[in-house]
């Protein structure tokens, strides 16, 4: 390849990220409808390592305004409100809880690598041993709150 002909194509390929960069992502954080009650303690853990990616308190970092980085960021952050969403966490059905809980504590035992890039990008999103202590007291509080009716 020429040296024209790669300045061409590395012209061309500097004006399609440009342009790329106006296609609109879904970056909305909306209103929380039911936000999930939890003690204080508990919250600030799932405020650092999951509400990122599993709530309408998304904090949008640089990188995710940036395509395809943007691209990536805006798909697992849907995901991962479609499959959990601690903002819309009232429900009617007692399934729906324990299965949430259930997901919760399986990824807290299995560790933080549910999404390893995200925790090798943002790694004081880990769970530290204590937290996930915690974590599973809270699970196991709130399933025996759940299932006596409290």
């Amino acid at each position: 390849m020429s040296a024209s002909a790669f300045r061409k194509a590395a012209s061309r390929l500097v004006i399609g990220l440009m342009i790329v960069q106006f296609i609109p992502l879904d970056r909305i954080n909306p209103p929380e409808p039911s936000p999930v009650e939890a003690p204080e303690a508990v919250a600030a853990i799932l405020k650092k390592s999951c509400f990122d990616c599993h709530s309408f308190r998304t904090e949008w970092s640089a990188p995710a305004y940036i395509a395809p980085v943007s691209w990536a960021a805006s798909a697992k952050v849907s995901g991962g409100r479609s499959a959990l969403n601690f903002s819309e966490w009232d429900t009617a059905d007692p399934a729906a809880v324990e299965h949430r809980m259930l997901a919760i504590r399986k990824t807290v035992l299995e560790g933080s690598g549910h999404q390893p890039l995200y925790y090798v990008l943002k790694p004081q999103s880990g769970l530290s041993a204590g937290e996930s202590t915690l974590l599973l007291n809270w699970i196991d509080t709130y399933d025996r709150e759940t299932a006596q009716g409290i």
